[in-house]
């Protein structure tokens, strides 16, 4: 017998004793339990905002506390979030149709249609049918809809939500999807709207603006106090840079926007519709500094997501029609922190060493990349490193960077075999921090509502049951298509997007972040 996501109960249970989710005495207790979840007497939400930090595994909230604490004497919105006895939370189970291990577009997609696809497709089932996403769903009630980001707005996070694609690296064709559908856009991308930017000189930008979309490309056009009805904002030709890239250039600052402008904006937008809204804002580069195995960057990204989490909260609370979800998409690399010394004790001096970086690993592999010699010598890579980091590797260890840069990284585990991750591992040494990979993982994520509605996200949950309870908060009475993992088996060898591991002997990440995740899943 099938349940309402199209897997069967056996399926269900294998998958989740495999992945540790589900002990297998609990297993085989629950064989027999009912999969709906109790209807309620529910206030329903005029809004919904909508917050996703990108591959954030459960280490992440945990480890940014006491690093919010450090560097900025204050704890995080999140923390208080879980403490309000207004507030209700949860974990979300994450897997695709076909993977325990979900990507963004598989799990965007989830909660954009209520409905499991294949990693790589953004609301198309296996054999070809398309889904209709909720940001259509919406329009189609007058509500308004609002995309945020730091990533290319054309992502696959934001892209679940309002567009209809085989294959998540088919940005360009993602851009004019949301033309009518999405009034408010902000995020990077230009090189997918702009005419000389896109290989196919087509002018989408210029599409926008025939339609009375305000076009922005300047952080002072977000905070000069303007509101348009509809803005399409990209403010970098790829991703939004690293917040710690960001504060450390007085040139990034000036010309590009943070993600709480970006949201304040949004909502200021938004908030002038008689309908209602909603609003998805992600901080999507946490996820692409997971897979780098960068923990400053990550930290860093994570305390920008907190800020913006708190402009909605804050926005919230001077209403009482606003639904705020705030959670993850998946796992990634499972960031975490070690037991350091003797009972541990060195554990907290070794953390809070990670304040002293200055720069992602993403600056730092491009320093690394142009060194003034051709194979650079120990003592410069040392110095290379710590003008970044803040840390000075020790001999084996810059040499072991340097072979990673000759596309011969030590191996040990085949996940970490590439620049970043020798250099995460190096890091690591000194700051106690650690990961598991460079990918992204199966693991339960962290999920908190708070607002009209709140009531409906509490406990265990999948992604598709998200849109399902939004559905319901909205009232939407369409319910897309589905397939079972079995009708689905046989389409898994012409899946749109490879899940070979070629990236696993790649010596550098992508200047300029094309993204880090997509470079994991491209055959």
């Amino acid at each position: 017998m099938g349940t309402q996501h199209g897997w069967t109960r056996r399926e269900l249970l294998e998958l989740g004793i495999a992945a540790g989710l589900v002990p297998p005495a609990a297993g085989r207790l629950a064989a027999g339990a009912a999969t709906s979840r109790p209807s309620r007497n529910r206030a329903a939400p005029r809004n919904v905002i909508f917050l996703v930090s990108d591959g954030m595994s459960l280490g992440v909230p945990s480890l940014a506390e006491p690093f919010s604490q450090m560097v900025r004497g204050r704890g995080t919105r999140w923390y208080e979030l879980l403490r309000d006895p207004r507030a209700v939370h949860g974990v979300c189970a994450t897997e695709s149709l076909n993977s325990p291990v979900t990507d963004s577009a598989a799990a965007s997609s989830a909660w954009g249609s209520g409905v499991r696809v294949f990693n790589g497709a953004l609301n198309v089932l296996p054999d070809g049918r398309r889904l209709t996403p909720i940001a259509a769903l919406l329009r189609q009630t007058g509500r308004r809809v609002g995309l945020v980001t730091t990533t290319t707005i054309t992502h696959a996070t934001p892209a679940g939500f309002a567009a209809v694609e085989e294959n998540r690296e088919n940005q360009a064709a993602i851009a004019p999807q949301y033309l009518d559908v999405v009034d408010v856009l902000l995020g990077g991308g230009r090189q997918f709207f702009l005419a000389d930017l896109r290989e196919d000189g087509r002018d989408v930008a210029g599409e926008y603006a025939a339609k009375g979309y305000a076009v922005w490309t300047r952080r002072r056009e977000v905070i000069s106090g303007a509101r348009p009805q509809r803005v399409l904002g990209v403010f970098a030709d790829g991703h939004l840079p690293y917040t710690i890239d960001h504060a450390a250039s007085a040139e990034l600052r000036a010309d590009v926007p943070t993600l709480v402008e970006m949201t304040r904006a949004a909502l200021e937008i938004l908030s002038d519709s008689g309908t209602g809204f909603f609003l998805m804002v992600e901080g999507g580069r946490v996820d692409h500094a997971a897979h780098n195995n960068d923990a400053a960057a990550l930290l860093h990204d994570q305390l920008a997501f907190d800020d913006a989490l708190a402009v909605a909260v804050d926005w919230a609370a001077e209403r009482e029609d606003t639904l705020v979800l705030v959670t993850s998409d998946h796992g990634n690399g499972n960031f975490g922190l070690n037991g350091v010394g003797s009972s541990y004790e060195d554990s907290q001096r070794y953390f809070e060493r990670v304040q002293r970086a200055r720069g992602s690993f993403e600056e730092l592999s491009a320093r690394l990349s142009g060194a003034p010699t051709t194979r650079p010598a120990r003592d410069e890579i040392r110095q290379v490193v710590e003008s970044v980091t803040g840390i000075r590797p020790g001999s084996k260890e810059a040499d072991a960077i340097r072979a990673a840069l000759e596309g011969q990284p030590p191996v040990v585990s085949h996940q970490r075999a590439n620049l970043v991750g020798v250099l995460g591992e190096v890091i690591g040494n000194y700051t106690g921090t650690g990961w598991i990979g460079t990918t992204h993982t199966s693991d339960l994520v962290l999920r908190s509502a708070w607002g009209p509605g709140a009531e409906c996200f509490v406990g265990l949950m999948h992604h598709v049951d998200v849109f399902a309870q939004l559905a319901q908060l909205f009232d939407l009475p369409h319910r897309n298509p589905s397939m079972s993992v079995e009708e689905a088996r046989p389409y898994r060898e012409r899946a749109a997007v490879s899940l070979h591991p070629h990236w696993l002997n790649r010596a550098a990440p992508q200047r300029g972040h094309a993204g880090a995740e997509a470079s994991t899943l491209r055959a």
